[in-house]
């Protein structure tokens, strides 16, 4: 799965240059940074974040399927939970040279941080049932254009078979540092046959 993301990445990177970074803990974890300030010799614009964002929506509903269609291979059978935090706040960030790597900088932007080591452990809002489910993408979010915008993934994904035909909307209980926290959450349809091209929001919006 690491190596597919790698070679996915090198694609994403044709859409607009972005900082990437990849951890490997108990899954594999990925960090996506764009803006501006990345790169002076191109343009900036939202489009391109929506690209990003549709891009990785459809590299996580593949690296899904590609494993389970490899598990029967592997000698322990693990289940797989995908989360994607999608946050619609400008953050700063800053090149830690001793680390050779970015981090977050500044005490508000510490939030950010906050809400992406919790979410894992997230309960839906009144139930003792977890976010994060196997065969499940789960996007959390706090505002309602992000919402909004994902719906709009979501439904062009179905329309290709990505995903499954029901969409839920999701409270979360209050994270410590954070509240109105939500999440919208799919089934990953696990028998995509193959890689496709990488969508954009062109073909999203010739579907429309």
């Amino acid at each position: 799965m690491s190596t597919f993301l790698d070679k996915q990445q090198l694609k994403a990177q044709e859409i607009f240059p972005h900082y990437f970074e990849k951890f490997k803990t108990d899954g594999i974890e990925h960090n996506l940074y764009i803006g501006q300030s990345i790169t002076k010799y191109l343009n900036y614009h939202p489009t391109v974040l929506y690209n990003l964002r549709l891009w990785q929506l459809q590299v996580t509903c593949e690296m899904e399927a590609m494993y389970y269609e490899k598990q029967k291979e592997f000698p322990l059978q693990l289940e797989v939970a995908s989360l994607i935090l999608a946050y619609d706040i400008p953050i700063t960030i800053r090149y830690r040279i001793d680390e050779k790597q970015f981090d977050v900088d500044g005490a508000y932007n510490v939030r950010y941080e906050m809400i992406k080591k919790r979410i894992d452990k997230a309960f839906i809002k009144n139930t003792n049932e977890r976010l994060t489910q196997p065969h499940k993408l789960a996007v959390v979010y706090s505002s309602n254009a992000i919402e909004k915008e994902y719906l709009a993934y979501f439904e062009f994904l179905q329309a290709k078979n990505y995903i499954g035909s029901t969409i839920e909307i999701l409270e979360l209980e209050e994270l410590q540092g954070a509240s109105g926290i939500k999440a919208l959450r799919v089934d990953i349809n696990q028998s995509l046959q193959k890689v496709s091209d990488i969508f954009t929001i062109e073909d999203l919006q010739a579907v429309q």
